[in-house]
């Protein structure tokens, strides 16, 4: 199995239901991006990828979107190059996240703090055809020497991806720092 950069990618309505659906498609999808680690390496970073998926798919649905919306696409995506993991989603909104203090009260607000604790970068790019991605970044821990069965389970589980899962080589970022072209949003006709 090649060693170079790769990234799943999965598509979902803007509706809170499908957040669900995020965090199983993650389970199913960073196994097959062959990262090398032992089950508990991958369960730790699954861990950390789940929650992330979380805030950053329910902020996209409840303020990149306006609100629920079922006709309209998010695109989540997992980035993987030696040494770390880019979680990303996209929505047809502007404006970047805001980091904000909760009450003890509260019953949100604090999801982005919770994100701020497990991630090494954080960032919200501009799309070139509008809305925005907003990604974070989690290092991840040196791998364990796969041996022969390693391989071969992962190039059997790579064989079989879900439905829905994209895996292709991640295309770095141009030497003068503007992001990659990604697909348009789009809405899903009646």
């Amino acid at each position: 199995m090649e060693s170079g950069p790769r990234i799943a990618t999965t598509r979902f309505p803007a509706e809170r239901k499908r957040i669900g659906e995020l965090r199983r498609w993650a389970t199913a999808a960073v196994p097959l991006l062959g990262l090398g680690l032992d089950d508990r390496q991958c369960g730790d970073v699954l861990h950390d990828v789940e929650l992330i998926l979380s805030e950053l798919g329910t902020n996209a649905v409840l303020h990149g979107c306006g609100g629920e919306q079922p006709d309209v696409k998010l695109t989540a995506s997992l980035a993987y190059a030696p040494g770390g993991l880019r979680v990303s989603v996209t929505d047809p909104g502007g404006g970047t996240p805001e980091y904000r203090s909760a009450s003890d009260e509260a019953t949100s607000g604090r999801g982005l703090r919770l994100v701020m604790g497990v991630v090494s970068r954080f960032g919200v790019e501009s799309l070139p055809e509008g809305g925005k991605e907003i990604w974070a970044e989690i290092e991840l821990p040196d791998p364990v020497r796969p041996t022969a069965a390693t391989v071969a389970q992962i190039g059997h589980r790579i064989g079989v991806p879900r439905s829905g899962t994209v895996v292709r080589d991640f295309r770095p970022r141009p030497a003068d720092g503007r992001p990659p072209a990604r697909p348009a949003l789009d809405r899903i006709s009646a």
